[in-house]
């Protein structure tokens, strides 16, 4: 009898336990680094400011998780081609780069599917982080999760993916393949959103929207943590757009900054502090030799952040003054 009663005991400790929301404890900081519309650009510009570069990425990232080794690093989207080194490479190049830099979450743009869906299919599987899509089909079918939950220091951090619509895309809409179709972004958030809302502590919602659609998603879902989003000229790191308590931010172009948004827990799970910066790369700062040594398996003369005006230099190729 004692022992059927210990068992009762402990399986109404189990339900009890069950019941109760898992909370983040109080001070918990956790570091999101983002990136927008980097169009496949692995070297440096040469600038003696924002200079970027992959390199110089994953240096940064490196030296943060040294830190804090659970720093989250996510992609608006339109990641995947757009330089002859990378898409020469069927995207290898970038899957490899962002598998090395510890990518969470990238979001599925035109750019995603512009070296076709078989592609696109081998880069997804040979990727070690998420691709994400709410409103991206081939076929009539997503061609991704539509969204994706990770435990992060205790923490349920859930990113979700939509795409701009071809009128957004305007000339860029050239690069989807055929059988491609993209669902009304705002109609694809609001089947989704609602219920996400419900099973994570942190939601982010990776954009290639642009600032209209971007900012309505804001508006319309006050819980949205985030909208880190591309299509947009007007990057704003370090002074995000605020619509009630979400942000909307946008690095630069071509991977020549990051972002960067610190979220302090305080009671009951409600975010008690959110601090956005700018994570500049410069020419003078450090560079990661292992991303160095992984692109020169497929550029052997690849130069990081040159100086001279050759971006990948070839066999035989002579500096520029």
């Amino acid at each position: 009898m004692n022992r059927i009663w210990t068992l009762a005991a402990v399986l109404v400790a189990i339900v009890l336990g069950g019941c109760g929301e898992q909370k983040v404890p109080d001070g918990t900081v956790l570091s999101v680094f983002y990136s927008s519309e980097t169009r496949g650009k692995i070297e440096g510009c040469g600038c003696k400011k924002n200079g970027g570069g992959i390199s110089k990425r994953s240096a940064k990232l490196e030296a943060a998780r040294a830190e804090d080794p659970n720093v989250i690093y996510c992609d608006a989207g339109n990641f995947l081609s757009g330089t002859p080194e990378v898409n020469s490479s069927e995207g290898k190049i970038i899957v490899q780069a962002y598998d090395l830099m510890g990518a969470t979450a990238v979001n599925v743009s035109e750019r995603e599917l512009a070296l076709g869906l078989d592609v696109f299919k081998q880069c997804r599987k040979d990727a070690t982080f998420n691709f994400v899509s709410a409103n991206v089909r081939f076929d009539g079918s997503l061609i991704a999760d539509q969204y994706v939950i990770k435990k992060i220091k205790g923490a349920r951090v859930a990113f979700v993916g939509l795409c701009g619509t071809l009128d957004v895309m305007r000339i860029d809409s050239t690069k989807l393949p055929a059988g491609a179709t993209i669902d009304d972004p705002m109609t694809a958030a609001r089947l989704l959103l609602p219920g996400l809302n419900e099973k994570s502590d942190l939601l982010f919602v990776l954009s290639t929207c642009g600032d209209q659609t971007d900012s309505l998603i804001a508006k319309e879902f006050p819980f949205v943590n985030a909208v880190i989003g591309g299509r947009s000229f007007r990057a704003n790191e370090d002074s995000p757009w605020q619509i009630g308590d979400s942000r909307i931010v946008r690095a630069q172009r071509d991977g020549r900054t990051m972002g960067r948004l610190d979220f302090q827990f305080g009671q009951d799970n409600k975010i008690s502090r959110v601090v956005s910066s700018k994570i500049n790369m410069e020419t003078s700062d450090p560079t990661d030799d292992k991303m160095v040594g992984l692109i020169r398996q497929f550029v052997p003369n690849f130069v990081d952040n040159p100086q001279d005006g050759v971006r990948i230099k070839s066999a035989g190729d002579t500096p520029h003054g």
